[in-house]
């Protein structure tokens, strides 16, 4: 069962930026953005000046529920949209889920601060390469769950634009 919204003409401006490091967030990513058909990009080739956006939709991996220095840092040296989304992949199961909790709260903190308004957050398992967790993901299942994200967030974001 697939999407059935694809936005190819959007009139909300949104842009993808995630940082990966085994390349679960990337799939997560691609998957939103091909929702939207909107701007992807990896946070080291990221805009810094968001005002021409109306949402950005951040991911990272989970790190100990703190998301990547480099998501820190771009958040630090951000201008941000007026709206955003997250979204978390993690590879240890039980603590991941729940520490990926702490770190959406802690991107949400640094958002929040700086006037950002918050719409939507989601959290997938990806296989975690030292420790060989959730083999297989994200699967198709959790590719098809980023798509349903993605939805949610431009319908959500119809009704405060």
């Amino acid at each position: 069962m697939g999407v059935l919204l694809h936005f190819k003409v959007c009139k909300i401006r949104s842009i993808v930026v995630y940082d990966s490091f085994s390349g679960n967030t990337k799939k997560i990513a691609e998957a939103i953005a091909s929702v939207y058909n909107c701007d992807i990009k990896k946070v080291d080739e990221a805009p810094l000046d968001l005002k021409n956006y109306d949402i950005l939709i951040l991911g990272t991996l989970n790190i100990r529920a703190h998301p990547s220095d480099k998501i820190i840092n771009y958040i630090n040296n951000l201008t941000v949209p007026k709206y955003f989304s997250l979204f978390v992949t993690f590879g240890m199961p039980i603590w991941g889920q729940i520490s990926s909790i702490f770190c959406l709260r802690k991107m949400r903190k640094l958002f929040e601060a700086k006037g950002s308004k918050f719409i939507k957050s989601f959290i997938c398992p990806g296989f975690h390469i030292k420790y060989k967790t959730y083999k297989g993901r994200p699967s198709c299942k959790d590719l098809e769950a980023a798509k349903r994200f993605a939805t949610k967030i431009y319908l959500r974001s119809g009704k405060i634009l």
